[in-house]
């Protein structure tokens, strides 16, 4: 195996540490107000900064108008825009267009999205329905030259400001078709959800009632969403996994910090063993994740990224809490104040242990795809 092959697996290469301190960089100066979502104009701003590193164009290629960055350079960039920007998004729009698009869509959003004007909107959870896709309810029925929805999405991160969606939706018993809804089209109506964390974003609920759509916005063929949208987890469970890392590391900062400066009898917090402790073992699980997700984003076509992938947000979204509690129980009444920034990023992490896909469903993932592949062996 070539010594980069191996690099790669266990630490980012200089031009993907570049990627990640402009991200760290990006988000620090448009660092959202708390507990404020932020306006379109403000996102326009941070797209704006983020398009010369080629966030916008995720992983397509340069003659899909993105940069050609590897899924590890991609991965890296989202890393740094946590704990300020996590669950940023904007881009997952422009590699479903990429992958399932046809060449009239692609000229249509493509150039906007690219460029921050437009922001692009996945809209596929449900009420009782989200990564178990077969319980989806919202219905797409075939009228002459158009689609017409009913049904409702939930959750939808920057909702209440993009301008494209892409809806996941049921056109038969066992069909489920993606369709791209502009956001003004008729019979699509909004409303804002207020989530006790990550707080800078618009989350909306979404209903369609008989909205519209011509069939030339179907997104790929009738019957073929569900395979897009599983081929979308591996890249989408590691890059919030890596956020949530962020969000548990951030913790242990703060934690570690408040240590050294707290004296307990004659001696500091920080020389108390139970500290150092509870602090070694919170990082070197945060590593040791860390580097799962780079094994994912090395190789996103292996055979087994969906369960490793699985297996890394789970772990994440698990450590993000277990950080968040230890370094309140570390600093006590210090942290308890609303608005400390250790409770937002409480808050935060409990958004996160449940975006894509909560612990429990991404262990069974994970756990029933690893012993399959054992008792197939």
């Amino acid at each position: 195996m070539p010594a980069n092959d191996i690099a790669l697996r266990f630490d980012l290469s200089a031009g993907e540490s570049a990627l990640l301190e402009r991200a760290e960089a990006i988000a620090a100066s448009h660092a959202p107000v708390d507990g404020e979502s932020m306006s379109l104009a403000a996102l326009r701003g941070i797209f704006r900064a983020l398009e010369p590193t080629g966030y916008l164009g995720s992983v397509l290629p340069p003659e899909a108008g993105g940069k050609g960055l590897s899924p590890l350079a991609f991965a890296a960039l989202v890393e740094g825009l946590a704990p300020n920007l996590t669950l940023l998004g904007n881009h997952s729009v422009q590699r479903y267009l990429h992958s399932f698009g046809s060449a009239a869509q692609c000229r249509r959003f493509m150039p906007r999205l690219l460029s921050g004007e437009e922001v692009g909107a996945i809209a596929i959870t449900e009420a009782q329905a989200g990564s178990d896709l077969a319980r989806i309810e919202t219905v797409a029925r075939r009228a002459g030259d158009r689609y017409v929805l009913n049904g409702r999405k939930t959750w939808v991160t920057h909702g209440m400001v993009a301008s494209t969606f892409i809806v996941l939706a049921r056109t038969g018993d066992d069909q489920f078709t993606r369709f791209i809804v502009p956001g003004d089209s008729e019979g699509l109506q909004r409303s804002k959800q207020k989530p006790v964390g990550l707080t800078h974003l618009s989350f909306a609920h979404l209903e369609f009632h008989d909205c519209e759509v011509e069939a030339g916005l179907r997104l790929g063929e009738e019957g073929q969403g569900v395979k897009g949208a599983k081929e979308a987890f591996p890249i989408a469970r590691v890059l919030a996994a890596l956020q949530a890392l962020r969000i548990g590391r951030a913790a242990l900062s703060l934690a570690s910090d408040y240590a050294r400066a707290r004296v307990v009898g004659s001696q500091s917090l920080a020389d108390n063993s139970l500290v150092q402790h509870g602090y070694s073992t919170l990082w070197g699980r945060c590593e040791a994740a860390r580097l799962l997700c780079f094994r994912v984003a090395a190789n996103l076509a292996a055979s087994d990224a969906t369960a490793m992938a699985s297996a890394a947000k789970a772990m994440a979204g698990e450590l993000a809490l277990d950080a968040c509690r230890w370094a309140s129980d570390c600093m006590g009444s210090a942290g308890l104040g609303a608005d400390h920034r250790l409770v937002q990023l409480h808050s935060d992490a409990r958004m996160m242990s449940v975006v894509d896909g909560t612990s429990v469903l991404n262990h069974l993932v994970a756990a029933r795809r690893r012993i399959a592949r054992r008792s197939s062996a």
